[in-house]
Order: structure tokens, then C-alpha cells, then sequence
């Protein structure tokens, strides 16, 4: 799964256009941060954004037994 990991960040970090995004994250009304959520080894997880100079920032690397605990931290940003 580490190894799964690293391949997406790569990818993210080279050709973020080829890299399929599963869904968007909203942190509520209050928040307008967008981030997204893209899936690797089965059940992996992670949530990334961009930053003001357009470069992939990563958010949490989770599973799915750590979703709501992501959830959380992305929801406090």
C-alpha cells in the first residue's frame, strides 16, 4: 500500500491531469476549501488540494477505516 502511495504522489506531482480524482471534499458553508479525494490500493485514500501557486498539496493519506477520522481534520481546515 506504501509503495501504492508514493506512485500517486508521484503521479501527482508530474502529470496531475492523468491522476482520476473520485470526488470533491467540502469543509461547509462557513469554509469554501475544496480539496479531493482519490483512491489507491484497493481501500487507500487520499485528499489533496491545490495551493495558490498551483502545486498539489497533500492533505491526509488514509484508509478506508480512517475515513470519518479524515473527514474530521479535512473539515477543520
Amino acid at each position: 500500500q506504501q509503495i501504492k502511495a508514493e506512485e500517486l504522489i508521484f503521479m501527482l506531482d508530474r502529470s496531475p491531469d492523468k491522476v482520476s480524482i473520485k470526488r470533491k471534499v467540502f469543509s461547509g458553508k462557513k469554509h469554501r476549501h475544496t480539496s479531493f479525494e482519490v483512491l489507491f490500493a484497493y481501500n487507500g485514500r487520499l485528499y489533496f488540494d491545490n495551493d495558490e501557486n498551483n502545486r498539489v498539496r497533500i492533505l491526509v493519506i488514509g484508509t478506508k477505516n480512517t475515513q470519518q477520522r479524515d473527514m474530521e481534520f479535512l473539515h477543520s481546515l
